[in-house]
């Protein structure tokens, strides 16, 4: 008489736990193959010089920006899609570096660089978003992906003076200028309320070096924290 009890009362919260599951990720087929959204926001990002140079100081402060953009969902599933983004992004910052070398009266010296940058991109993200049940009418968002920035416009300050220095104790010195690109990986999560609204955060990792010369090094970094609609 026991085991029967237990035996029901297990396999009815397995019935309960597979029926919470399929609500949790519905992977019926999706309503709609398309439909686009826009998205609106703004961002924290920061870059990277070569720890080699400017050793004395070399602080890269984060600043802040916009995202304007718009994405397609192509629906593989009520739970799944693939989603191209093309979007309009502003990034900013500043920089103190301080580099130690030998004037010419033979004493150490300091060449120091303060200044702050906007960087206006263009990014290309492709994503894998998942979308799952919650609550009703209430969706967890899980994202990532792919990305592609292109630059299209700077300020003067986007790039920086290096300073080296021969066995002689000639300076030389050469503006190390930032790259036309960058590639990366996009990821993050968020919320969408009745199948439209949604709150996002991401996180952008750069994968490539910002600064054209290779030994120059440094990467790119940002949070972006946006709202949504969905047609």
């Amino acid at each position: 008489m026991h085991i029967s009890r237990i035996l029901t009362s297990v396999a009815m919260t397995s019935f309960a736990l597979s029926m919470s599951a399929s609500d949790f990720i519905n992977t019926e087929p999706a309503e709609n193959l398309f439909n686009f959204g826009v998205r609106i926001g703004m961002n924290a990002s920061n870059r990277t010089f070569n720890n080699n140079y400017f050793d004395k100081w070399n602080v890269n402060s984060w600043g802040t920006g916009f995202d304007a953009g718009v994405v397609v969902n192509i629906n593989m599933r009520e739970f799944f899609s693939l989603q191209p983004g093309f979007f309009f992004q502003s990034r900013s910052g500043n920089y103190s570096l301080v580099e130690e070398y030998i004037n010419n009266r033979d004493e150490k010296d300091n060449f120091i660089q303060i200044g702050d940058y906007r960087i206006y991109n263009f990014v290309i993200p492709v994503m894998a978003s998942f979308r799952f049940s919650i609550a009703d009418n209430l969706k967890w968002l899980v994202e990532a992906g792919p990305y592609a920035q292109f630059k299209l416009h700077a300020t003067d300050a986007d790039k920086i003076e290096v300073i080296s220095q021969d066995l002689g104790g000639s300076i030389n010195k050469e503006s190390a200028k930032s790259n036309f690109t960058d590639f990366g990986v996009k990821m993050g999560t968020g919320i969408m309320l009745n199948n439209k609204y949604s709150f996002s955060i991401h996180y952008m990792a750069g994968a490539t070096n910002v600064w054209k010369a290779p030994y120059e090094g440094g990467k790119n970094k940002a949070w972006t924290f946006t709202l949504g609609y969905d047609f």
